[in-house]
């Protein structure tokens, strides 16, 4: 369905967005309007320059004359077939195939003698053999190992041998060295010597007497100023509080318990329904609602018309939307509610 001139369009100034209507624009457009040129770094507007062409349907063309066209190649030692001579145009170019006398009909350059590789070039009026002496291409590869050559001479394959462990020999030979010996190498320390361990340290709670080559390694005892090791309470150290052991999870529990049991009176039982939740001990309920989700209800906190904006940097996902905010940040669905563009 076309635009009609009745039909409503938004048009923002500064922050504030107003309504227009598509005939106002159209007569906007229709009175002048000034278009920047283009740049390289701007959109804009352009002329049709040298060698450019604009039908009346818009259309844009380049004729870019002089410009090189390669043809594919020829035997100059023959005149040249229709393949060559069929829509000849300025820039055609063609590459020797055959050394030898260039036939007459290759008209500027007939009785030259023409090299393999060589290019000649349409000037709209005769040849030119451009790119004289021009290589032909790789014709011979070799290779020093660990290089490899193999193939043809047209297509060579070219390779580089995988490396082999020395065998000259029970130390090799000299610059060659094994993954495995190398990796064996680099482990080894600087100044590293053959021998037993000459000095052995720890670091708290690990204590070390005679830290020379026969060290007494040991842990020291946990206090409340170090740390260290600590034994474990059984069933009686914990009924006769022994000192210097300490108790299990599972043993702490059986205190809790107890106490708990023990407290008794006040509430005996609370409970609550989505989203109220209750967690804690009977003795210290913790009541609590919710946060809403999508799933699920719950409490939301309500966002400033700050946070609602359409670029906000980092739009929350937890807070609600006020009508404030709605009319502050988006349009409505129907914008004939706008102000009318003054």
């Amino acid at each position: 369905m076309p635009v009609q001139n009745t039909d409503l369009m938004v048009i923002q100034q500064g922050t504030t967005a107003y309504k227009v209507s598509a005939q106002t624009l159209k007569a906007f457009f229709q009175n002048g309007v000034t278009l920047n040129p283009a740049t390289a770094a701007v959109l804009g507007g352009i002329k049709v320059g040298t060698n450019l062409t604009v039908t009346a349907d818009g259309t844009l063309s380049a004729n870019v004359t002089g410009a090189l066209t390669y043809k594919g190649t020829a035997n100059l030692t023959a005149a040249p077939g229709t393949g060559v001579t069929t829509g000849l145009a300025v820039g055609h170019l063609y590459v020797s195939t055959t050394a030898g006398a260039i036939d007459a009909g290759w008209t500027g350059i007939g009785g030259r003698t023409a090299a393999v590789g060589e290019m000649v070039l349409w000037d709209g009026t005769k040849w030119d053999i451009v790119g004289a002496g021009a290589s032909t291409g790789v014709t011979t590869v070799t290779g020093t190992a660990p290089v490899t050559i193999g193939g043809t001479a047209t297509a060579p394959d070219v390779r580089v041998a995988d490396a082999v462990a020395s065998t000259a020999g029970a130390g090799g030979s000299a610059g060659l060295i094994t993954a495995v010996q190398l990796e064996k190498l680099n482990g080894i320390a600087s100044g590293a010597q053959p021998g037993t361990v000459t000095n052995v340290s720890g670091t708290a709670p690990i204590q070390v007497a005679t830290g020379t080559s026969t060290p007494v390694i040991s842990v020291q005892d946990a206090s409340t100023t170090v740390k260290g090791v600590v034994q474990l309470a059984d069933a009686a150290a914990v009924t006769a509080g022994t000192a210097g052991l300490v108790v299990t999870a599972d043993q702490l529990k059986l205190t809790n318990d107890a106490i708990a049991t023990a407290a008794g009176g006040g509430i005996t039982g609370i409970s609550g329904t989505a989203p109220i939740t209750i967690t804690g001990p009977n003795t210290a309920k913790v009541v609590a609602v919710a946060d809403a989700l999508t799933t699920a209800k719950g409490v939301v906190q309500l966002a400033t018309n700050t946070e609602t904006a359409y670029d906000v940097a980092a739009p929350l996902a937890t807070k609600a939307v006020t009508p404030s905010g709605l009319q502050a940040n988006y349009m409505p669905k129907d914008i004939s509610k706008l102000t009318l563009l003054p």
